[in-house]
């Protein structure tokens, strides 16, 4: 029998809704939705980095008990939400594709995953992530920033455009790296863009990218890695709609998931 699952909102404005359909589609013992809260035991659904979610992570680990962290989608953002178990992200490559659930969902807004561009005459585009996120991993968005630009430096002379994260969603990724030489993030989903666009990544944290990033040094002749329609069909079972929360049990579909990938 599972254990008890507590909802923990961390009274984020715009996504308690999210979190309460999560909640409710997999019964969970109590939906609390306040900035901050205090761990109530047993498993937890958490939404985001901030408000008092990193905190529910650790203590639900370190209580020997599962989290299930809920943010905004690998791809399809703003219709589909990710639920990842024990992590912020998967970081892993399946030998073959699942299902064809992916290419339904990038249809959705007229997407698909393009041949990878083997002529590209841009920049290297950073993709940084929130400032948020550089806290949680110990360090800052600046001093990110700083040092890639400076390790890039000693393996290539080519442009280097930084592209904030602040522009999401106002103006469109695409545009912004369609033709880059490669994207580099940290854990940013910029780097499934690019991967979706046929442009090569560097990935100085693990995420999701990182099974078909090149490394740093490795500027200069990143690499067009097979896979992608792999890694984006796993991608597309972790991520849901509302409406799909509310109908189906997502933690046990990604409990049966993460045992079998695992």
């Amino acid at each position: 029998m599972r254990k008890p699952v507590f909802a923990y909102g961390c009274g984020s404005p715009i996504r308690l809704p999210i979190v309460a359909a999560l909640a409710r589609g997999s019964s969970a013992k109590q939906f609390i939705p306040d900035a901050n809260p205090v761990y109530r035991g047993d498993n937890s659904i958490v939404w985001g980095l901030i408000r008092g979610a990193n905190e529910i992570m650790t203590q639900t680990r370190e209580k020997g008990f599962n989290f299930y962290q809920l943010d905004n989608a690998y791809f399809s953002r703003n219709i589909y939400y990710r639920v990842t178990l024990n992590a912020l992200q998967l970081n892993y490559l399946p030998p073959s594709i699942i299902s064809n659930r992916y290419k339904t969902i990038l249809g959705q807004s007229g997407r698909t995953i393009l041949p990878w561009k083997k002529e590209r005459q841009g920049p290297v585009v950073l993709c940084p992530s929130s400032e948020f996120l550089y806290q949680y991993y110990g360090t800052s968005l600046g001093a990110w920033t700083e040092n890639v630009i400076l390790e890039l430096r000693k393996y290539t002379n080519r442009p280097i455009v930084v592209r904030p994260k602040a522009l999401m969603p106002k103006d469109d990724i695409d545009a912004a790296i369609h033709d880059a030489w490669c994207v580099v993030t940290h854990v940013s989903a910029a780097a499934l863009d690019a991967l979706r666009l046929g442009v090569p990544i560097i990935t100085t944290g693990a995420c999701a990218a990182s099974p078909l990033a090149t490394a740093i040094d490795q500027v200069e002749s990143p690499v067009c890695a097979e896979g992608r329609d792999e890694l984006f069909s796993l991608l597309a079972h972790c991520q849901f709609t509302p409406d799909e929360m509310l109908s189906q049990d997502i933690i046990q579909i990604i409990d049966r998931l993460f045992a079998d990938i695992n």
